[in-house]
């Protein structure tokens, strides 16, 4: 078996020894049975980092590899030269909220033909929303080690590339950075969602607002604060996102920023179970009963609720929960894709975001909310100062316990 094989990609192995694809595909790996996902994914991602992402032993893996490998040396199967091909690097990874997957595609094809017709510069991009790509990549991202291992341009909504281990090897080291120079909309003086160090662009934020069903709640009153929903009348009155016992991490940091654990605990009392938003707007569009009368849901999804008369939504006091989409750019890299990392945090692309009802920084683009709204980011200081991936995962665990506390407890007065 080759020297250092762990420090292949997945691409170049599968491409060498076609014959390993079953090793692969067989021990936690079955996306790469695909053609297209290996070559795009498997391009970027070390044999290494793969297996410490998936927590498999190399004593254990490479064996298996290693047998592959050497029936294809002896029947004079292997192909090529081995690593260095770089087919399939990114130059543009984008995960995006679901509203806006098509439109920004849309609009950076047209850009990429154009540098490719004018520059000769042709880029390799991967658009794809949040929920939909085959590999899991943020899963991967604690684990990377080395600046090959990245593209060049990452555009994202959430906390995995503010990862303690992200930040301390590519952020704080200067190999990734913010895109200079970029415009800002007086409107988000005070919200602290710009970056003030300029590790991270910020090019948009995902606003959560809460929408109440007024038949359904009765005699109590819509709450008009994220403190209000925290008081005994709300219990099991509340829905936000959540899936197979992982619940909204911005809904979690921000009660527990502001109101601590008891915060949190009053939380998880309130919230009866989670769904995806759009799964939110099929339920209160529903004649259903036993509905909890108040969803949490990004505002894109409250806006089309907008002509139910029995339903309101509420821009919370303290504002809406926002939390930040955000572009960051290999410093190296910069001049080589400088029109799209500009393109990215462009006016063109902060109308489409303000299209979707996601406030934008560019001040060229339309606020796309109430114009007295607020914005509520829990701030950089905060995240920066916490070991965020560990505090989501505590938090998220606390908030499970103290429902199952609650299910035991009614089982028991049953």
């Amino acid at each position: 078996m080759p020297k250092h094989i762990t420090e292949w990609n997945i691409y170049d192995i599968m491409t060498r020894y076609p014959n390993t694809r079953e090793v692969f595909v067989h021990n936690g790996f079955a996306p790469f049975a695909d053609d297209a996902v290996l070559r795009q994914w498997g391009a970027m991602l070390k044999l290494r980092t793969a297996l410490q992402a998936k927590h498999i032993q190399e004593r254990w893996f490479l064996p298996l590899l290693e047998q592959k490998i050497e029936e294809a040396e002896n029947a004079g199967l292997a192909v090529g030269a081995g690593p260095g091909s770089h087919v399939g690097r990114l130059n543009l990874l984008a995960l995006l909220p679901c509203p806006l997957k098509v439109p920004i595609e849309t609009e950076l094809s047209d850009v990429l033909q154009r540098l490719q017709e004018k520059k000769g510069l042709k880029l390799n991009v991967c658009i794809e929303s949040n929920a939909d790509h085959p590999v899991k990549f943020l899963d991967y991202v604690k684990y990377f080690t080395e600046p090959d291992e990245l593209p060049d341009i990452i555009l994202l909504t959430g906390f995995h590339f503010m990862l303690r281990e992200f930040v301390e090897r590519f952020v704080e080291t200067g190999i990734f950075t913010a895109v200079p120079n970029q415009d800002v909309n007086r409107r988000l003086t005070g919200t602290e969602l710009v970056d003030a160090d300029g590790h991270f662009s910020v090019i948009a934020a995902n606003a959560l607002v809460m929408v109440a069903d007024i038949r359904r709640l009765g005699e109590v009153p819509a709450p008009q604060s994220w403190g209000n929903i925290l008081q005994p009348a709300y219990e099991g009155k509340v829905v936000i996102r959540g899936h197979k016992g992982s619940f909204c991490d911005i809904v979690q940091l921000n009660y527990y920023k502001d109101y601590g654990a008891e915060g949190l605990a009053k939380l998880a009392k309130a919230v009866k179970y989670g769904l995806h938003p759009a799964e939110m707007v099929r339920e209160l569009s529903s004649s259903r009963p036993q509905i909890p009368p108040i969803h949490i849901m990004p505002y894109f999804f409250a806006r089309t609720l907008a002509n139910h008369s029995h339903l309101e939504i509420i821009w919370p006091e303290e504002g809406a929960l926002a939390y930040p989409i955000l572009v960051l750019v290999k410093k190296d890299q910069l001049e080589t894709v400088r029109e799209l990392a500009e393109c990215l945090t462009g006016p063109r692309i902060a109308r489409i975001c303000a299209g979707a009802s996601f406030p934008a920084i560019h001040p060229e683009a339309s606020w796309a909310i109430p114009s007295e709204a607020r914005l509520k980011w829990i701030g950089w200081n905060f995240v920066k100062q916490q070991n965020i991936e560990q505090l989501i995962e505590q938090l998220n665990a606390d908030f499970l316990a103290v429902q199952q506390a609650e299910r035991a407890d009614k089982k028991v007065a049953e």
